[in-house]
C-alpha cells in the first residue's frame, strides 16, 4: 500500500476521486496505485508529484525504481 501517496492526497484535502480528476486518470487507477496493486509509470509518478506539489521521491521513493 502506498501510504505516502494517500497521506499526500489527504494533506491536500483530496479524495481519490478528486485526485483522479486533477491528474486525468480514472479513479480505479488511483485506487490500484494506492493499494499497491498497480505500479505507476515514471510519467504518472511525475504527474502525481506535480499535482501534489511535492517531489517524486516523497511519495514513490526513488524515480529510478528504488522503491
Amino acid at each position: 500500500m502506498n501510504f505516502k501517496l494517500l497521506q499526500a492526497m489527504r494533506e491536500k484535502g483530496l479524495r481519490q476521486r478528486d485526485f483522479a480528476k486533477i491528474v486525468g486518470d480514472h479513479e480505479s487507477v488511483i485506487s490500484r496505485i494506492v493499494n499497491g496493486v498497480w505500479n505507476p509509470s515514471e510519467a504518472q509518478k511525475i504527474k502525481y508529484a506535480r499535482a501534489l506539489k511535492c517531489k517524486v521521491g516523497e511519495i514513490f521513493g526513488s524515480i529510478n525504481g528504488g522503491g
